[in-house]
């Protein structure tokens, strides 16, 4: 028995041989592809320096970030989001192909992705790609999974909420935020004061002329009374003159004092402070105590309307 009969026997013992096959075959469709210019899938499977470690028909593959299906102008911008791309698929011509030894390397420069509709006022999630020190640059390409490719815009610190920092966020962390609208130049812009974003669109100013539902914000000095309509949009409590004849205004006051910090009452919308951002609403204090108020709105209400105020303000408070 020659030394090659002897080597080929334990290449089939622990298949080996059939593993060379598997990759020579490989390697061979792969070179099909290149010379067809065809277009394949790749995986992403870990971060290089200045690309990504990938694979493609099984093999294992590289793809700078210049080659890349998108583009951004500081590598490091890769490398912020680079943990939140492995396993992701996309599309790429084989650039060049080695075989001894193997090197294959792609190229995923050209158009593979479907267009992105984004709606003023929704949430997206997105990736922090960059931090200055007048906000921070959001990818929300991450929120459609990249099927949309990158979509990079702003969140300046001045749109940020209140209970929000600039240092309360890093490079790479997941954040999720609202898209405010396009400036001037088509980049997106977010802001992540919903009370703010909404008051642009006119989601408040809808609720005038309707009964709804109000939290009540005590203060802590535990005299000054707020609501939060429909636990979101800020207006004053107060017994309004013309709302309520001298003979009730006592009883609804003192009703008013006793009202606790969360509890939930229910009010009609009647305008808006626009400039404040503030509403303004009348207390429908027959439904939340015992105060019966000639002429109010809840005497033109039918039962069903009261009943499904009734079984709303159950429904919160469980």
């Amino acid at each position: 028995m020659n030394f090659d009969s002897i080597i080929n026997r334990f290449r089939n013992k622990f298949g080996k041989s059939d593993k060379v096959d598997w990759i020579s075959e490989r390697l061979d469709e792969i070179e099909n592809h290149k010379s067809n210019n065809d277009t394949i899938p790749f995986t992403i499977v870990g971060v290089k320096d200045s690309g990504f470690l990938t694979k493609v028909k099984g093999l294992f593959s590289y793809v700078s970030f210049y080659y890349m299906p998108w583009k951004y102008n500081d590598i490091d911008f890769w490398k912020a989001i680079a943990p939140k791309l492995i396993g992701e698929k996309f599309l790429c011509k084989i650039h060049r192909i080695d075989k001894d030894p193997i090197a294959i390397v792609l190229n995923g420069d050209f158009p593979q992705f479907k267009n992105a509709e984004l709606t003023i006022g929704e949430e997206y999630k997105g990736l922090i790609i960059k931090t200055a020190d007048y906000g921070l640059f959001i990818d929300i390409g991450y929120h459609f999974d990249w099927k949309c490719g990158s979509m990079v815009g702003l969140l300046h610190k001045t749109q940020l909420a209140d209970s929000e920092n600039l240092e309360d966020y890093k490079l790479g962390q997941e954040i999720q935020t609202i898209y405010h609208k396009p400036n001037k130049k088509g980049q997106i812009l977010f802001c992540n004061d919903r009370e703010k974003v909404d008051w642009e669109i006119g989601r408040p100013q809808k609720l005038i002329g309707q009964t709804t539902w109000a939290t009540v914000i005590r203060h802590d000095d535990n005299t000054t009374i707020d609501l939060l309509v429909e636990g979101k949009y800020r207006a004053l409590l107060k017994v309004d003159k013309k709302a309520y004849a001298p003979k009730y205004r006592k009883e609804i006051k003192s009703a008013k004092n006793q009202l606790k910090h969360t509890e939930i009452i229910h009010c009609e919308v009647t305008g808006m402070l626009e400039i404040d951002r503030m509403l303004k609403v009348n207390w429908l204090t027959e439904i939340d105590t015992d105060i019966v108020v000639d002429n109010s709105i809840v005497n033109i209400l039918d039962n069903e309307a009261l009943e499904k105020l009734m079984k709303l303000k159950n429904n919160i408070q469980t």
